[in-house]
């Protein structure tokens, strides 16, 4: 319990129930300390990414190429049950010098300014000079504007994950809980008035039921609202293939930083995940 807040006991038992009701696994993503510097072929935040070199480099609707986000080396991942790949490599490429990170507000599935990239193996022939011979934008060394600030290496492990309140089925659940906990019936619509003005309560579920933070699989977290809520077309997007939260290290610095403290998320439909299709994705990101 977060030590930040001080809830009432009902509150209390009311949140532990949607964790009860909710609760889901979930592969976390950790930042490992400075000194531990990412290889070409690690899981890493920023830096130089591994390339297949007999693919064509990953370009945006300008003909540029792209920087490297995010790459996930899911032999990291390996002992883990789940439905992400037991091999292989997830890379996530956005767009240089753009304000909005190559999101699409129109056409969110449309990888024009950024491309989610699956290799099937690892070549551990490929060197760092080779793909540096590319010419390639690292995220955390250009002047441009890039939400990666300093490259990082990653860690993962596997937990619970709760629903968030930010999600369009959140009501139903918090209406079910007070049922369980207390007996009392409440209205869906008003549900965000239940707990008492002036009480940690509703700060306290925030904090405790949080979807935020870098992470796989489990439940999404938004500062604003989910864009899949009222867009039949984009609800079939229902897995978080990846999710990467603002970061700031223990030193004050940013390492992730989406506008204003925001978060990203990557969707993707679960059978075409368990097929290993990476064509269609959603991508989305919101900031306060």
């Amino acid at each position: 319990m977060s030590d930040e807040y001080e809830p009432s006991e009902k509150a209390v038992k009311i949140v532990e129930k949607i964790k009860e009701m909710t609760g889901t696994s979930a592969v976390f993503i950790d930042r490992k300390p400075d000194t531990v510097l990412p290889s070409l072929t690690d899981s890493k935040f920023g830096g130089l990414p591994y390339w297949d070199l007999q693919k064509e480099f990953p370009t945006d609707s300008k003909g540029r190429k792209m920087m490297l986000l995010a790459q996930i080396n899911f032999s990291d991942l390996s002992a883990f049950d789940t439905i992400l790949p037991k091999e292989g490599m997830l890379q996530f490429f956005i767009t240089v010098d753009d304000d909005v990170f190559g999101m699409d507000f129109d056409e969110p599935t449309s990888q024009k300014n950024f491309r989610v990239v699956f290799h099937d193996t690892v070549n551990p022939d490929v060197t760092e000079a080779q793909v540096q011979a590319l010419e390639l934008v690292r995220a955390e060394e250009t002047d441009d504007y890039t939400p990666i600030f300093r490259q990082a290496a990653l860690s993962f492990r596997v937990g619970t994950d709760y629903m968030d309140t930010s999600l369009a089925e959140f009501p139903a659940v918090f209406v079910q809980a007070v049922k369980a906990v207390t007996g009392e019936e409440i209205d869906e619509e008003n549900w965000y008035q239940y707990f008492e003005e002036g009480t940690d309560d509703d700060d306290y579920m925030a904090e405790e039921l949080s979807g935020l933070g870098h992470k796989m699989l489990g439940y999404p977290g938004f500062i604003q609202f989910d864009p899949r809520e009222d867009d039949e077309e984009l609800q079939c997007y229902d897995t978080l293939l990846l999710q990467i939260d603002s970061d700031m290290g223990e030193d004050g610095e940013d390492y992730v930083l989406w506008g204003d403290c925001g978060v990203a998320n990557l969707f993707i439909n679960k059978e075409a995940l368990i097929k290993r299709d990476f064509s269609q994705i959603l991508y989305n990101w919101d900031c306060s």
